[in-house]
């Protein structure tokens, strides 16, 4: 059984390339690039990862999502005579929200709404904002979401609720899964190297770069949390994520043995 503390490199169906002598395309739209060991770049350009005498190889790494919460994004649209009706409506609606869930154990740190979008026209008027609630205990979770949806006061319209586990701290996570994808990466790159008769050499590019083009970057639930670029949540609980994912893109020079 693996423990929460455990990096497991996955055995996933390598997607490994060699190029010997000629040049080939470069890959994919960029996400962040990681040159060192230590936070990733927030941006970067793209990376010619699959130069000529290189074997690049995906290092892939998870781990359980350690110190989980639940983030739970409220989507709402106000309707009102005007936006200064809509006003009052929201002073409401927040005093509403704030004084139900502090009996399910939510702090107010722990609920935000956006700035609100106002729109008015003959009709009247009409807002759009978000409500997101970190829920740090997973037994809090349907009480909160029965909360938030027993209020529906007739200026209140649309409403639509989702909820996502992810990790309190995605950015703490980073060195260690790092580490394990480089790892796992090292260990593809020998089997191809001894595969394809050829000396495997050092590191020339190490890239969050995908294939498919661009991966959001796994960011924490507060406003203030870091993005993380190379770090993805992966769904292995239905619609609930249940562990996080470091994917790296390594190339090494190679060369041939009689060279």
């Amino acid at each position: 059984m693996k423990k929460m503390g455990d990096v497991q490199g996955r055995g996933w169906p390598s997607r490994a390339f060699i190029a010997i002598g000629a040049g080939i395309a470069l890959l994919g739209a960029s996400t962040g690039t990681a040159w060192a060991m230590g936070a990733p770049a927030t941006s970067t350009n793209t990376a010619d990862v699959l130069a000529p005498n290189t074997i690049t190889v995906e290092g892939v790494a998870t781990l359980p999502i350690p110190d989980p919460v639940t983030d739970i994004t409220y989507a709402l649209t106000i309707s009102d005579s005007s936006v200064a009706a809509e006003m009052k409506d929201v002073a409401m609606l927040k005093q509403h929200v704030q004084t139900i869930l502090k009996h399910d154990g939510i702090a107010n740190g722990n609920i935000e709404f956006t700035t609100p979008s106002f729109s008015e026209g003959n009709s009247g008027a009409q807002m759009n904002l978000q409500l997101n609630v970190i829920v740090p205990s997973a037994g809090q979770v349907s009480n909160v979401i029965a909360s938030l949806g027993s209020y529906s006061p007739s200026f209140l319209q649309n409403n639509f609720m989702s909820d996502q586990v992810v990790p309190l701290n995605p950015d703490a996570l980073w060195p260690k899964l790092y580490q394990a994808a480089l790892d796992n990466a090292h260990a593809q790159a020998v089997t191809l190297a001894n595969e394809a008769g050829v000396q495997l050499e050092s590191v020339n590019a190490i890239s969050t770069v995908t294939s498919s083009g661009g991966v959001q970057p796994l960011t924490g639930p507060y406003p203030t949390s870091p993005s993380v670029p190379g770090l993805q949540l992966v769904y292995n609980n239905g619609n609930q994520a249940g562990e996080v994912m470091a994917e790296l893109y390594v190339t090494y020079s190679i060369s041939s043995p009689n060279a």
